[in-house]
């Protein structure tokens, strides 16, 4: 619902609500947690169970309606509130449209919410209702949000094809969001991650920078050696500069450059000459201008947006 549209007493008064809904295998999970925890997805799956003899049955007064109000109850009322359609609303359209938001996105928006009274608080209605308008096809919606660490992090990983499945030492993912400004599950408060600009700033873009340059950077990397054979196939492997600056920039996004960093990126690749990719192998000089282009490229500004 967003902050301010709701009192410390409605808090008091949900969590009444609520008493009752706890976990039925809870014992059983916790004594198998030191053999469980290791597996990503967990073996032994969380079962709910309502216990009524653990509920407050009393009369609840949440977000000014009052009665013997449960859980279902409470959702129930959270959903109809015009402050819920506002921030949920708004929120999505944060996250795939655009960061800021202005005039004809509060109109997008006030789309979306009608939409979303309309379906009987259907999600799925309201992201068809985003994704069909106007301003989400418009190029407003184009590299107008900053990734977000997580974001950020997964796009460079499955692009270079470093982690594929779940694996040992995957943990040390969480450490570098952590260092980019997002722990997983570790907002600051209740209210969560400040997003867009507040990503940024002198350290974490450091961190964004060389975490996206490492991976892609390393030809020894499935996703980069995918890259690297697409572009032995064009042209019969021969590539100028601005075509080895073109191709990368599309097998990467596709990624649109401002012309001053299209023209540094071509500066730099001219230095060597035209690619040759013909009689390549593994971690030669030819591949390490592939990396080092790809490398640069993500060190970009432009990376840093969707």
């Amino acid at each position: 619902m967003g902050i301010g549209n709701y009192t410390e007493q409605d808090i008091k008064e949900c969590s009444r609500a609520f008493t009752g809904w706890t976990l039925k295998n809870a014992e059983f999970m916790a004594m198998r947690a030191s053999k469980d925890s290791i597996w990503p997805y967990g073996r032994i799956a969380w079962h709910f169970e309502y216990r009524d003899d653990d509920h407050d049955h009393g009369e609840k007064t949440f977000l000014g309606e009052a009665g013997n109000f449960n859980g279902e109850d409470i959702i129930e009322i959270i959903v109809r509130q015009e402050a819920t359609a506002e921030f949920v609303c708004r929120r999505l359209f944060q996250y795939f449209a655009s960061d800021e938001v202005d005039g004809d996105g509060r109109e997008t928006i006030q789309g979306m919410k009608d939409t979303y009274f309309d379906s009987g608080y259907e999600i799925r209605s309201v992201l068809r209702t985003l994704f069909n308008s106007d301003y989400f096809k418009s190029h407003r919606a184009r590299y107008s949000r900053i990734k977000g660490p997580v974001e950020l992090l997964v796009g460079a990983i499955r692009m270079a094809g470093s982690y594929q499945t779940p694996t040992f030492g995957a943990q040390t993912l969480a450490a570098q969001a952590l260092y980019m400004g997002q722990g997983l599950l570790q907002p600051p408060t209740v209210e969560g991650w400040h997003e867009g600009m507040e990503w940024i700033d002198s350290g974490t873009l450091v961190e964004r920078v060389n975490f996206a340059a490492r991976q892609m950077g390393d030809v020894q990397n499935p996703g980069v050696r995918s890259i690297i054979a697409r572009l032995a196939r064009e042209g019969e492997g021969v590539l100028t500069a601005e075509q080895l600056v073109g191709r990368c920039l599309d097998l990467m996004g596709p990624i649109s450059v401002s012309e001053g960093t299209a023209s540094s990126l071509v500066a730099l690749a001219e230095r060597d000459g035209d690619l040759d990719l013909k009689e390549h192998h593994p971690g030669d000089d030819a591949e390490r201008r592939v990396g080092n282009m790809l490398r640069l490229i993500a060190s970009t500004k432009e990376y840093q947006l969707a």
